[in-house]
């Protein structure tokens, strides 16, 4: 009786202890990447609120190399990354574009581009030759750079607050690296959406116009920076969408 009872005390004992231990065992959390606009950083991402279920990892802009093409820069970036596991990117503007470029390198569970395009912007020879004339003067980093009422309009600021926060993200955009960016997105040649891609997008973008993309989601009234404006619907469809690669 003794031994009986010291066998099934040992087993409590076991269980409890197995029970404690898986207990203390959580679920890894889901990489995700993001990649903010131009120059910008993760202070446009500020006011998102994701779920927990999520490791957010912000990825920083580097000095691009001479002449470097967009896929060899997009490569580079990838050792702020950790490709080992599953991951998802989240490309803002420009970031979208980058994702784009990573998706066919680091092969993500899902991208989600949020006030960018997933495809070229069909530009003219003679559109794209104008484009680079003008970034090589000497007056488009002062132009490009400056915080007034016509980059107010275009990027969808339209209150105090999201008029200082353009304003410092042109402050410390970087002239050389503003100027690679834009004549490297004038050459962009990628006609085919990739796979495993959510596009959110907002109809007063005056940017990238809601006629010449396709998005999977419009915001109504959203600009080029509803996602800091209007923050709580692009969290909800951010979290929404994310965890659908949960696995």
């Amino acid at each position: 009786m003794l031994r009986l009872t010291f066998v099934l005390s040992l087993l409590s004992a076991i269980t409890s202890h197995g029970n404690a231990v898986s207990d203390c065992v959580k679920p890894a959390k889901m990489n995700v990447y993001f990649l903010s606009g131009l120059g910008a950083d993760k202070r446009v991402f500020s006011k998102l609120n994701l779920d927990d279920r999520f490791e957010v990892h912000y990825i920083d802009w580097i000095p691009p190399k001479k002449k470097e093409a967009l896929h060899e820069y997009a490569a580079r970036l990838t050792a702020q990354m950790d490709t080992t596991k599953p991951f998802q990117l989240v490309g803002l503007s420009f970031g979208g574009i980058i994702a784009s470029e990573l998706s066919e390198i680091a092969r993500p569970e899902q991208i989600i581009l949020i006030s960018s395009t997933p495809t070229n912007i069909p530009i003219s020879k003679f559109n794209r030759g104008l484009i680079k004339f003008l970034l090589f003067s000497p007056l488009a980093a002062p132009i490009l750079k400056s915080a007034n009422s016509f980059t107010y309009k275009y990027f969808g600021a339209d209150t105090p607050e999201l008029k200082t926060l353009l304003k410092q993200i042109l402050h410390d955009t970087d002239s050389k690296f503003l100027k690679w960016a834009l004549t490297r997105m004038s050459e962009w040649n990628h006609p085919d959406k990739v796979e495993n891609l959510y596009h959110i997008h907002g109809s007063a973008d005056r940017l990238i116009p809601l006629k010449i993309v396709k998005p999977d989601n419009v915001i109504e009234g959203g600009g080029h920076l509803m996602v800091y404006a209007q923050h709580e619907d692009i969290s909800r469809i951010l979290n929404e969408q994310l965890a659908r690669k949960l696995k």
